[in-house]
């Protein structure tokens, strides 16, 4: 049985039907799992090869369940998803608390900043659908969403953030990195940063774990990629996450050719998704993981 998330509207969160739904999804947990032992080895190919591209749940797939919900994160891993890709604050309290925004308005039934809350007022709110409306799915904290990884043997990409006024968290890596090592999962993930402050500490701090350093299209405006992958590739920086519309078969080449992986960020439209399996991304970065999994033919 291969299950198949809902097209159109979301899961509805309770009653029996939703039971039943997390109940077939719980007894597929263990498919796919030997998509797990494809190696993500920058540059191991040879010249003329190409890779096969991976699949990344962003968000867990933030077009099908609630974004960075643990709905969200065990369908992915039961669809197949290589990766489950999620983002991660700290909580008043020192806890790292996985969500996207650095306040909780957009996704939650809360407001304010993620730092001002502890994690039992955190566990207070619940998570919105797409849609807007409020679902029994609460703020996972890290250790919770790497229990899920572990379990499904699927890799993460972590993306550590910045608080509401763009400053790091004080001991976010660290903590996060002590999560990883506590399930044995710090081989497994790829911690991923839009700040390059953050990506060299983690670098510092553990130089065996795979880092990846984001760009969107504007901040490649002001550079070049291959400005940028030379100081990478200098750094010990194994990934390089771009927006998905500054990636063609030259940068993925490019990449290729300093060592560096190419993860492609945030492709929902299938003929994008079509042009960078072409292009031969490392990574393909979706929403829509049930889709991209389609058009990779598995």
């Amino acid at each position: 049985m291969i299950f198949e998330p809902k097209r159109g509207p979301l899961f509805e969160l309770s009653g029996g039907a939703a039971r039943r739904g997390l109940s077939e999804m719980r007894s597929v947990l263990f498919l796919g799992w030997a998509l797990g032992a494809v190696a993500v080895i920058a540059g191991s190919a040879g010249a003329q090869d190409k890779p096969a591209t991976l699949l990344a749940a962003h968000r867990g797939g933030s077009l099908l369940w609630p974004e960075n919900s643990l709905l969200a994160f065990r369908n992915a891993v039961a669809l197949g998803a290589d990766f489950i890709e999620f983002d991660v604050h700290l909580s008043r309290d020192g806890e790292v608390v996985v969500i996207h925004d650095p306040t909780l308005d957009r996704t939650t039934s809360g407001s304010g900043p993620v730092k001002d809350r502890t994690v039992a007022e955190l566990k207070a709110v619940r998570l919105k659908d797409r849609a807007g409306a409020v679902t029994e799915e609460t703020v996972p904290t890290l250790d919770e969403v790497v229990t899920v990884a572990a379990q499904g043997k699927r890799r993460m990409l972590l993306e550590i953030k910045v608080d509401p006024s763009r400053a790091r968290y004080p001991g976010i890596e660290e903590k996060a990195l002590a999560i990883l090592d506590r399930h044995g999962m710090a081989g497994s993930t790829v911690v991923m940063a839009f700040e390059a402050s953050t990506w060299r500490r983690v670098r510092e701090l553990r130089p065996d774990i795979p880092t990846c350093a984001l760009y969107s299209a504007r901040m490649l405006g002001r550079t070049s990629l291959a400005e940028e992958l030379q100081t990478l590739r200098s750094a010990g920086v194994r990934f390089i996450g771009v927006e998905h519309t500054a990636v063609d078969a030259a940068a993925v080449t490019q990449a290729r050719a300093a060592g560096i992986g190419l993860g492609a960020w945030t492709v929902n439209d299938a003929g994008a998704m079509k042009r960078l399996i072409d292009a031969g991304a490392a990574i393909l970065i979706t929403d829509q993981p049930d889709v991209a999994k389609i058009l990779l033919g598995r």
